[in-house]
């Protein structure tokens, strides 16, 4: 996954200079998801964690967690809703920049790697919007992903194949590439690891997939 080196005054600014924008894109383009590195605030990234994982305890003690991956939401109230989290100067940018004027939020949820978690079956959360086509359109929806913990492969990296909003095989509802697919996909796999306060955008058409969470430690992800 490409991490874009994002300045100290672009951050200070919330604006990306047009080089990295025109990185992002590119990145965006080709592999089908980028990471912005440290663009938001950890204090809010820890404070969220912190509401969650009580959350979390909460759900677990009086009726179990039996949803793989979903089941528990971020607190949609003050003081849990952080500018830098739900409106992201830089997500907006990058939005508009693929999308136009009209793009809009409209969920915010959660995929959270329970500890002890199974392997989640490999899918895209979006397909081609048409059927036999020669070649895939622009992105028509992203996700943006932000882990409330350091994630790595330990704590249930996702896995990821670069590339795959690309091919045209998955279309009208059919989210699921094959074994096949997947093992003969030339670019690979690969795990999408970050840092607190790091930010990733996704095209919605990549196939991927959650992993096991081999730690004592609940891993919250912010889907929006």
């Amino acid at each position: 996954m490409q991490h874009i080196d994002i300045s100290t005054g672009e951050r200070r600014g919330n604006t990306l200079s047009e080089k990295n924008l025109n990185a992002v894109l590119e990145a965006f383009r080709t592999d089908g998801y980028v990471c912005l590195p440290d663009v938001i605030d950890t204090d809010h990234i820890d404070a969220l964690n912190e509401k969650m994982q009580a959350d979390i305890r909460t759900v677990e003690k009086e009726r179990g967690i039996s949803d793989n991956y979903q089941g528990v939401r971020p607190p949609p109230f003050h003081p849990y809703l952080y500018k830098d989290i739900l409106f992201n100067p830089f997500a907006i940018s990058v939005s508009h920049a693929l999308f136009g004027d009209g793009c809009k939020l409209t969920t915010y949820g959660a995929n959270t790697a329970f500890a002890g978690s199974k392997p989640q079956r490999v899918h895209a959360d979006a397909t081609q919007l048409w059927a036999d086509l020669k070649q895939a359109p622009p992105c028509h929806a992203l996700v943006v992903n932000i882990a409330l913990v350091d994630v790595d492969e330990k704590n249930g990296a996702t896995i990821a194949w670069p590339g795959t909003h690309l091919d045209t095989r998955l279309h009208t509802g059919d989210r699921f590439p094959t074994d096949e697919m997947c093992a003969s996909w030339p670019r690979g796999s690969e795990r999408v690891c970050t840092r607190r306060g790091d930010l990733v955008l996704r095209d919605l058409r990549v196939w991927h997939g959650g992993m096991p969470n081999t730690t004592p430690v609940h891993r919250p992800m912010l889907a929006l």
